[in-house]
């Protein structure tokens, strides 16, 4: 396709996403197009203003970047009063520089509020030329353009589908080494084999490989505090990278703080939306007790796994409910019960 078809197709994707998922593009726009350290979604929902926060150091200068992501149609622009929120915004937060970006366009009123203070504007138009520049979401191949579906594979979710897949039932069976794994991407080391190098040093185990790295990866990706980041090249190998999300600065941020009970809140809240365990959950609501058997029926009726995998399966499911506290276990093996013993807080 031309590049003024492929552009409209980039906005259309980027009016498709979620919004959380749009400030996400826009971080891995800023991360090809602007080398930055320290990039990141901001940590809470009430964010001040301010999405994504960057440091920018250059030999003869160092500055905080503040970005503000508005995903909107073409015909809702971007106005002076929004300019001036995220100039107090900035202000208040004690960023040197900022920059507004958007799926439509500016008005003239805010185009002079940004210039009075020299923020950036990057509209649909220059979104789109920047993405295509750096090879952003799509292909190039002879002045022929095509949107890269690995890509925008990226800010696939889990699904809410009547059969769920078998990659949305978890693998990952102990909290402390997911923990591990957010806490490694939020130190930057945020592939496959730099994961598995982190968990290693941090537990001081050298059984954790790769392997395990990439689900106990998607395990995080299942509670919502990490996202799938662009693909890299690693020694010819393509290897996805992973991002914290907006939920999963939040965790970081409580256990940085030792605040243990709102870490442990936030997981149990997570916990409970993974598709999977509420399909669980709500069986367990409809008996009052399940045994490990019973689990693994539900999983076999609910998702696309084979059957020799949904009993190994339905033992991490029954460890993902046990996290709840008002979950209880007993027995073992595949007569193992899970009984509902009150009522959630």
């Amino acid at each position: 396709m031309r590049a003024s078809t492929a552009k409209e197709e980039l906005l259309d994707k980027g009016l498709q996403i979620d919004h959380e998922q749009f400030e996400q593009l826009c971080k891995m726009v800023i991360e090809r197009a602007e080398p930055t350290r320290e990039l990141e979604l901001t940590p809470f929902r009430g964010d001040g203003g301010i999405d994504i926060h960057a440091v920018i150091d250059r030999e003869l200068f160092h500055a905080r970047l503040g970005i503000q992501a508005k995903q909107y149609a073409s015909g809702n622009t971007v106005g002076a009063r929004t300019l001036r929120g995220f100039k107090g915004a900035l202000s208040e937060q004690q960023y040197h520089i900022g920059t507004v970006i958007t799926t439509s366009s500016f008005t003239s009123g805010a185009e002079t509020s940004a210039d009075q203070d020299f923020i950036r504007l990057i509209d649909g138009d220059r979104l789109t030329n920047i993405m295509i520049e750096s090879g952003i979401g799509v292909v190039t191949d002879d002045e022929s353009y095509e949107l890269d579906p690995t890509f925008w594979s990226a800010f696939e979710k889990p699904e809410r589908t009547d059969t769920i897949p078998s990659l949305e039932v978890p693998q990952a069976d102990n909290f402390d080494v997911i923990r591990t794994v957010i806490q490694a991407v939020g130190v930057g080391s945020d592939t496959k084999p730099n994961i598995a190098d982190y968990v290693r040093r941090q537990t001081d185990t050298d059984t954790f490989d790769p392997r395990q790295a990439d689900y106990y990866g998607i395990a995080a990706w299942l509670l919502q505090f990490l996202h799938k980041e662009q693909e890299i090249d690693v020694d010819n190998y393509t290897i996805r990278r992973w991002g914290l999300t907006r939920l999963g600065e939040e965790y970081l941020t409580y256990l940085d703080r030792g605040n243990q009970e709102s870490a442990g809140d936030l997981l149990t809240e997570q916990i409970r939306d993974v598709e999977i365990i509420s399909r669980v959950y709500a069986q367990l609501e409809a008996d009052g007790t399940l045994s490990r058997s019973d689990i693994t029926e539900i999983l076999a009726a609910e998702t696309d796994l084979s059957d020799s995998t949904t009993r190994r399966r339905a033992r991490t499911v029954g460890q993902w409910l046990v996290r709840l506290p008002e979950i209880t276990t007993s027995g073992r093996g595949t007569q193992q019960q899970y009984v509902l013993a009150s009522t959630p807080r």
